[in-house]
């Protein structure tokens, strides 16, 4: 790897033990092999990397802040690409903002807000994670109304594993976004802005018996002002001292809903991260997130209830997040259940390495044949 390492200078090249250690995991319970750490800052570094990599038969894994826990960003005995020292904001206008993929979301929500404008994919890691990620998972934010992030992308500038530098929009997006690294490396991002939140009121309704929850949904679901429906089961509202019943949050785009207040709506707006936080500390450390049709969900809140398993999610979307204790055997059942329901996994999170077995897209093979066709990059992830 003697001339691969000329690429970088001696600081932004290791192949020191303990980095070896460091880099072979993220935020998943699985672990890689490293053959070295680089920390690109230029694309014309990542183009050179690629050339002499493919020369030494070398392969990569690009890697964000690291907190992914589906493991897709360990390594396969490759080179980890750690993106985080392109973390510039490179422009930002009255309805736009393009950035490195090492920026942190949490800096780039400060920076947008100090110029009054709102960017609306915000999920629950945002103080950690790094915009690149979260175009590489076409992750959610809380506020489930506004979409994915691949809503939000105007262009993205890549290098694919043919070592072409690209610059895309419009449905060409879908070949980078939420691939999980799979078919190059993203080295800018044109987000768009807004000039502010979207308005909103909010109603909540609570149920005792699952048919009544679902006669309520079924009727405001009918209503063209209703963008969100979350669902809360009794031990998700218990947690949250709402009481402890089946709950519905409907949220309107116009006033429709009960709580009209800003103040009250922002408090309910952070009940969804506080909630998260909340099943953690009581040691519900593993979450899931299939996706449930919509004449199948009374069953499966059924099997939830019959086995004490918390869970919320977005009826409205039909994507439910039940949460298990480490090593609960229930987290396997789960996906039986799914497949029983005529579910699928994932619904909102990715795939990595832990549900590629799951996973099926047809699609897929052909994407990585057009821009990574020696499987250059992120190996074991999505496809082998």
């Amino acid at each position: 790897m003697m001339k691969f390492k000329e690429v970088f200078p001696p600081n932004a090249y290791s192949e020191a033990a303990a980095d070896k250690i460091t880099y072979a995991r993220d935020g998943s319970e699985f672990e890689g092999l490293v053959k070295a750490v680089v920390y690109p800052t230029t694309k014309e570094q990542i183009a050179n990397m690629i050339m002499l990599g493919k020369s030494e038969k070398l392969h990569f894994t690009i890697r964000g802040a690291g907190t992914n826990t589906l493991g897709a960003c360990v390594p396969a005995n490759s080179v980890v690409v750690d993106l985080s020292r392109m973390n510039k904001i490179l422009e930002m206008t009255t309805n736009s903002v393009t950035v490195e993929p090492g920026v942190i979301l949490s800096n780039l929500l400060k920076e947008i807000q100090k110029k009054g404008l709102f960017f609306p994919i915000k999920p629950l890691e945002y103080k950690v994670c790094s915009v690149g990620g979260l175009v590489a998972m076409n992750s959610f934010g809380l506020d489930i109304r506004y979409g994915r992030v691949e809503n939000w992308i105007e262009e993205l500038e890549v290098i694919n594993g043919n070592n072409q530098k690209l610059k895309i929009s419009g449905p060409q997006l879908k070949d980078f976004v939420g691939m999980e690294g799979t078919t190059g490396i993203i080295f800018s991002i044109k987000f768009k802005l807004l000039p502010a939140p979207l308005p909103k009121t909010v109603s909540i309704f609570k149920f005792n018996t699952i048919s009544a929850l679902m006669e309520k949904y079924d009727f405001v679901s009918k209503n063209k002002h209703v963008t969100s429906v979350y669902f809360l089961d009794e031990f998700c509202s218990s947690f949250l001292e709402l009481g402890s019943s089946l709950l519905l949050i409907v949220e309107y785009d116009n006033d429709n809903g009960v709580i009209k207040n800003d103040e009250e709506i922002a408090k309910l707006d952070g009940f969804m991260e506080k909630l998260q936080h909340l099943i953690i500390n009581k040691k519900y450390v593993s979450k899931e997130d299939p996706y449930i049709p919509i004449e199948n969900i009374p069953k499966f809140i059924q099997w939830l209830r019959k086995n004490a398993i918390p869970c919320y999610g977005y009826m409205h979307l039909g994507i439910f997040h039940p949460c298990f204790r480490e090593s609960s055997p229930l987290n396997t059942e789960l996906y039986n259940i799914v497949k029983i329901l005529n579910g699928s996994v994932p619904g909102e999170y990715g795939i990595g390495i832990k549900r590629k077995q799951f996973f099926s897209n047809p699609k897929l093979s052909r994407i990585k044949s057009n821009h990574d066709p020696s499987k250059i990059f992120n190996r074991g992830v999505l496809i082998d």
